[in-house]
C-alpha cells in the first residue's frame, strides 16, 4: 500500500502517534491553543497513560502553559524534604503531580468521553491498534488504514533507539500505593530519603502523600543496569511503613519503571516525523524529569503554524543543546567517575549548596551558565578524586570499576 495522496484535503490536521504523557500533554495544548484543529491520538495499549505517576516543580511550567496545564495536576503541596546523612533540608519549591488516571480522565473528556468518539470534529482517539509512520503527513493504523494529515508528531516515548543508549546509566524504581488506616504522619513529599545503606551503589525511598490516608512509596536505584531488586524496595518499603505506624496498610497498586540516563553524545536522529517525549530528546537528561520538557515541546507545536512545527522545534532544540550537554555531563560523572556507594554525596552536594532558585531553574531544565558552573565547581564530592574530575571534561572509555 502507498501513503495516501496529499492532493485532497487530508483527514486530520495532526496525528499524535504515542497516547503516553507527552502525546495527551500535546492533545490538551493543541485543544486550548488551536480549537479549530483537528487530531488523531493513536495509542497502542488497551488504554491510554499507563499506570504512572508524573510528579515536577510548579515553577517547571510556563505560565504561559497554565490554563490548559493546571487542571491535568492530581495533587499540589507547597514544598518537600530531602534527607541525607548530615543533611535534612526542606526546600520551599511548590511541588505537584499528575498520575495516569487523571491525566486519562481528561484527555478522554477532550474526545467526548468515549475511545474512538470526537468532541465534534475536533479530537479522535484510537486506542489498541498499531500505528505506522509512513511519512511526515501519513501514517498507518491497525496495519491497513492510511491517514493523511499536516503534521505527524512521534510521541512514543522510549522506543528501540531510546531505550538502551550508547553510553548510559539507569534510573529504575519500583512504586507502591497504600490506603492506610489512620492518617499518614508526613503531609509533604520527601523527594529523596537517602538514610539507607549505600553498599549496592545508590538507592533512596521516595515518598508522596497523595492524602490523608493514601500514600505511594517508590524505591528508587541509580545502576549500571536497567534493573531493580525487588527484594530491597520491598525491605525499605516495609521499613517505612513500619516507621510510620502502618505495618497493615492495604496495597493499592504497583507501578515500575526504568528511565535512561545517558552520558554519550546524543546521536543524531533521522526519521520520518517530528519526535518529541523520549523519542525526540525532550526530557532531562540528568534527573529523569520528563514533565518540564514534554509540556514545552506541546507549547512549542500547538502555538506554531503547522507549516512551521519543524522549525520551532528544531530552534529550540538548538538552544537547549549546552543544557542538554551538560545534563549528559553529569551523568557521565556520576557513572563513570564516582564509585557506586560515593553516588548519593553528589546529590548531597547538590542540595547542600545550591539555593532554591537554582534548584528550580535546574530541574525546570532552564539553568544559566552560572547555574551549571555552581554545580560541579567547588571542593569534589569525597570519592571523586582531583583527576578523575579533569577527566570528566574528556571522552572516557566506560565507567569507573566498582
Amino acid at each position: 500500500m502507498t501513503p495516501p495522496s496529499m492532493s485532497a484535503a487530508p483527514d486530520f490536521d495532526y496525528c499524535i502517534v504515542g497516547g503516553g504523557l507527552q502525546g495527551c500533554l500535546l492533545a490538551h495544548a493543541l485543544a486550548w491553543h488551536r480549537p479549530e484543529a483537528t487530531v488523531l491520538l493513536v495509542e497502542r495499549a488497551a488504554e491510554l497513560c499507563g499506570n504512572h505517576t508524573w510528579s515536577f516543580h510548579e515553577t517547571d511550567v510556563a505560565e504561559g502553559a497554565r490554563s490548559w496545564f493546571d487542571p491535568l495536576v492530581s495533587c499540589r503541596w507547597p514544598g518537600y524534604r530531602v534527607r541525607f546523612p548530615g543533611l535534612t533540608r526542606r526546600v520551599s519549591l511548590p511541588y505537584a503531580t499528575i498520575t495516569s488516571d487523571r491525566l486519562r480522565e481528561a484527555t478522554l473528556s477532550l474526545a467526548g468521553g468515549v475511545e474512538g468518539t470526537a468532541r465534534p470534529g475536533r479530537l479522535v482517539i484510537r486506542t489498541g491498534e498499531t500505528c505506522e509512520i509512513l511519512s511526515p503527513t501519513a501514517v498507518r493504523v491497525g496495519g491497513t488504514a492510511d491517514i493523511s494529515c499536516r503534521e505527524v508528531l512521534d510521541c512514543r516515548g522510549r522506543t528501540a533507539q531510546t531505550a538502551s543508549p550508547g553510553g548510559a546509566g539507569y534510573q529504575t524504581f519500583i512504586g507502591h500505593e497504600y490506603e492506610t488506616a489512620g492518617r499518614w504522619p508526613a503531609a509533604e513529599p520527601t523527594v529523596m530519603d537517602v538514610r539507607a545503606d549505600q553498599a549496592a551503589g545508590f538507592e533512596f525511598l521516595y515518598e508522596l502523600p497523595l492524602g490523608p490516608d493514601r500514600v505511594l512509596l517508590e524505591y528508587t536505584r541509580f545502576h549500571e543496569e536497567p534493573a531493580c531488586d525487588e527484594s530491597r524496595a520491598d525491605d525499605l518499603i516495609a521499613t517505612r511503613l513500619a516507621e510510620a505506624g502502618a505495618p497493615s496498610a492495604k496495597l493499592i497498586r504497583t507501578e515500575t519503571g526504568c528511565l535512561p540516563m545517558p552520558y554519550a553524545a546524543a546521536a543524531s536522529r533521522a526519521g520520518s516525523s517530528l519526535a518529541g517525549g523520549y523519542a525526540g530528546g525532550w526530557y532531562h537528561a540528568a534527573t529523569g524529569y520528563s514533565m518540564p520538557l514534554a509540556v514545552r515541546f506541546a507549547e512549542l507545536v500547538a502555538r506554531a503554524r503547522p507549516d512551521q512545527v519543524a522549525a520551532a522545534i528544531a530552534g529550540a532544540a538548538a538552544e537547549d543543546r549546552l543544557r542538554r550537554g551538560f545534563a549528559r555531563f553529569l551523568n557521565r560523572l556520576l557513572f563513570c567517575l564516582v564509585r557506586p556507594t560515593d553516588r548519593w554525596k553528589i546529590f548531597q552536594r547538590f542540595y547542600r549548596v545550591l539555593p532554591e532558585e537554582r534548584i528550580a531553574r535546574f530541574y525546570a531544565h532552564r539553568f544559566t551558565f552560572t547555574d551549571a558552573a555552581r554545580i560541579v565547581i567547588g571542593w569534589p564530592p569525597s570519592g571523586l578524586a582531583p583527576i578523575r574530575f579533569a577527566r570528566s571534561f574528556v571522552s572516557l572509555p566506560g565507567p569507573v570499576a566498582t
